[in-house]
């Protein structure tokens, strides 16, 4: 199919999975957008929650917090970890003893503070996200296959731009400043 007639083909709708409906086509072009990338994140993130249980029996919680511990011997605190995957720390110390006793990561002393201790992964740890962050890289391909490579590459700086614009818009109203968490090395955010 060419590019053309992919922008005019008409968008399939997928029941109980598509936010867009909630917007008439009258108008609101900007709650329709929205909600469009809502239901793009949503439809990926569910298909990659999916098959990570299948192939890996690991969730997406498990794999984002493996993703951040990726390539950081040293290790990370359970507040930082908090503060990237946006969760509460009880959220993430949970989840750190789930995956400290599978072997996964190990908990390591905070030199800089004797009563904290670091979360780092452990050589089981890295062989196992390592099969899944590539095995989550192709599947992530495969979901924007149908864009060629001008089109992905103007997504991305258009939705580059409306993500500063909206950050210094929040930052001139006063919003409190959040950070953007890093994206894993899977690809997933």
């Amino acid at each position: 199919m060419s590019r053309a007639a992919r922008r005019t083909a008409p968008i399939e709708i997928i029941a109980g999975s598509d936010f867009e409906t909630r917007a008439t086509r009258a108008g609101h072009a900007d709650l329709r957008l929205w909600l469009r990338i809502l239901t793009i994140h949503k439809l990926i993130n569910n298909e990659v929650r999916r098959r990570l249980r299948e192939n890996f029996g690991m969730s997406l919680s498990r794999f984002d917090l493996l993703a951040q511990l990726d390539g950081r011997s040293d290790g990370m605190r359970m507040g930082e970890l908090s503060k990237r995957l946006m969760v509460t720390t009880g959220n993430i110390t949970g989840l750190v003893d789930e995956l400290v006793a599978e072997g996964l990561i190990e908990r390591l002393p905070d030199p800089t503070n004797r009563r904290a201790s670091l979360a780092a992964m452990t050589a089981k740890g890295r062989k196992a996200f390592g099969a899944a962050a590539k095995a989550n890289e192709a599947w992530i391909a495969e979901m924007f296959a149908g864009l060629d490579a001008v089109d992905k590459a103007a997504m991305f700086e258009m939705l580059g731009r409306q993500k500063a614009d909206i950050a210094a818009r929040l930052r001139d109203a006063g919003a409190p400043e959040t950070k953007s968490t890093n994206t894993p090395k899977g690809g997933k955010r």
